[in-house]
């Protein structure tokens, strides 16, 4: 086999096994290797295509490896991803690359401002899959970046592709102060592990705490949690099981799954759902208890795929989930790929119908506030963190994992949750239809979680913090200075070769 072949083969690979199997997130930070080995090989080619086609076969295989489990749910669906994705990674390599070569500079700058900038805007286009940001490598190892509550993962891409390019340099030129350009990249790793581990073990000043409870039914999503005719005996159960929590101990937050109520609440007149009817008894039955529970809803005709929450006032309060699944919870580009819509997933009869406007940020209730994050939501560590209140408060994800079967795609997401506790330093209940429920506090730790594939009910006193993290004040705003200087430094190249073209075409 063609060596280039091999180069490009063997990054995907390294590449890929953070994301496929968590406990080697270490490999992520010489993964780049190859690849730029082959970048340097390839720039001067007469064919200045040749990196972006070596580029899509590397990338291809990590996206393989990153999500061939999305296809237990739709086949369709993960060719589409795998695809796209790679041909977009392909892309800004090249460009990185075709930028370094027109400047004539070293690739770091182009490399740490353009990935860090695309990282950025794909986590609010229309076809948002932020899935393989590189700084979502240490989801399995929060002690190492505990300063993500400064950065969030953006940081964590910044350090990789330092490490990477550090690396690569002293394998380019192994006789150059080696010793020296070693202890560089030992510090270049050991630095912020340190930082990280101060930030660990450093206290956390609480505001009071607060007795849960979530339930977990455990229902496949293909032969019974959207089967409409089953409905009434899934919400049935649960509320059995709420009531014999409730009755041997007081609680301050009962929680359920995302879509535990299959019907869609009309929000405007929300008492026409028997289903809300029932939760409202449940809620007066044990006035003290707060509950929070995925739904379908609906104003206007607009379908939701929502949180309710039903606090003090009994008046219900309703979240819209706004980062939506591409073609599974919506057409990307619905003016133009709507055809698409044949392809996605049936949802208790809801085919990729959602709306996701929503007003409401997080749950307010006797001085407490709750932050809802519905499943996928879960990937954007920008949109979580900002919502975040300087309040008593604590995030609670709802989801159901069960689409993807016993694969490493769960496992991952449920690592995803371990970060956005960081960034916002509250602690994070997980509630999953099935998959894993847990209780993770606001350094990433995992205090209880449920097993996979298993009826459970989790209960325990989590910890209410008020102060905001520096990056949940201001967002990730690594990512928005280097989109904004990488639309700039684009811009700049392009004036450039076109200035050099037109220089040889005179005569």
């Amino acid at each position: 086999m063609n060596k280039k072949i091999l180069l490009a083969i063997s990054s995907g690979i390294l590449l890929g096994m953070p994301f496929c199997i968590p406990s080697l997130y270490f490999v992520i930070f010489f993964a780049w290797v190859p690849l730029l080995w082959l970048e340097e090989k390839t720039i001067n080619h007469q064919n200045s295509y040749l990196l972006f086609n070596y580029a899509f076969l590397s990338f291809f295989v990590w996206n393989t490896m990153s999500y061939w489990w999305v296809g237990k749910a739709q086949i369709t669906g993960v060719v589409l991803i795998i695809l796209i994705n790679s041909l977009l990674l392909a892309l800004i390599f090249w460009l990185i690359s075709r930028s370094r070569k027109t400047l004539k500079i070293s690739i770091l700058f182009p490399f740490l401002i353009i990935w860090l900038g695309f990282e950025y805007f794909d986590t609010w286009w229309d076809l948002a899959w932020p899935w393989l940001n590189l700084g979502n490598a240490f989801a399995s190892a929060p002690k190492w970046v505990q300063w993500y509550e400064f950065t969030g993962t953006r940081g964590g891409s910044f350090w990789v592709i330092l490490v990477n390019i550090a690396i690569y340099f002293l394998l380019k030129n192994p006789k150059k102060k080696p010793i020296l350009r070693t202890s560089g990249i030992v510090l270049l790793i050991i630095i912020p592990l340190l930082f990280s581990l101060s930030l660990f073990y450093k206290t956390e000043k609480t505001n009071g705490s607060l007795c849960f409870a979530l339930v977990q039914p455990n229902l496949d999503p293909y032969s019974e949690k959207f089967i409409p005719e089953k409905e009434e005996k899934h919400f049935r159960d649960f509320l059995k099981t709420a009531d014999s929590i409730c009755r041997i101990q007081a609680v301050d937050f009962l929680l359920g799954p995302e879509t535990m109520i299959l019907e869609s609440i009309d929000e405007n007149n929300p008492n026409k759902s028997l289903y809300y009817s029932r939760l409202l008894n449940l809620k007066k039955e044990y006035p003290n208890t707060k509950i929070l529970l995925g739904t379908h809803s609906n104003i206007n005709s607009e379908l939701y795929n929502s949180a309710i929450f039903i606090g003090d006032t009994l008046a219900p309060q309703f979240y819209h989930k706004t980062k939506l699944v591409p073609l599974f919870e919506r057409i990307p580009f619905a003016n133009y790929l709507s055809f698409l819509k044949d392809y996605s997933l049936n949802i208790g009869g809801f085919k990729a119908t959602y709306s996701n406007k929503s007003d409401q940020n997080y749950f307010f209730s006797d001085s407490i506030a709750v932050v809802p994050v519905l499943c996928f939501e879960s990937i954007f560590g920008d949109y979580c963190a900002q919502r975040v209140p300087q309040l008593p408060s604590f995030l609670c994800m709802l989801t159901n994992d069960g689409w993807w079967k016993n694969t490493p795609g769960y496992q991952h997401h449920f690592n995803f949750s371990r970060l956005r506790a960081i960034e916002s330093r509250r602690d994070y209940i997980r509630v999953a239809n099935n998959g894993i429920s847990a209780h993770i506090d606001s350094k990433g730790t995992i205090l209880a979680k449920s097993k996979w594939w298993k009826q459970t009910v989790l209960s325990g006193k989590l910890e209410l913090r008020t102060r905001k993290t520096f990056y949940s004040q201001h967002g990730d705003s690594i990512g928005r200075v280097s989109l904004f200087i990488g639309i700039l430094l684009l811009i700049f190249v392009k004036i450039r070769i076109t200035t050099q073209e037109n220089v040889k075409r005179r005569p």
